[in-house]
């Protein structure tokens, strides 16, 4: 009876050993710092607003 007590303490010792290994804690990433679509959006409106004002500006000159 105790050889079987032994072996099942044996066994749970290697299993818990071996889940304790498995899973390592990475930190996650802050999503405050994740690009989204709407800033992706954000940017284009931008350019294509400043590419307008300078082809405006530069026909005006002229």
């Amino acid at each position: 009876m105790t050889d079987r007590k032994k072996e099942l303490a044996a066994i749970a010792g290697v299993l818990a050993l071996l889940d304790s290994e498995a899973a390592p804690v990475y930190p996650q990433r802050p999503l405050e710092n994740a690009p989204s679509v709407w800033q992706a959006y954000g940017r284009q409106q931008t350019m294509l607003n400043r590419d307008l004002i300078q082809r405006r500006v530069i026909k005006r000159s002229r």
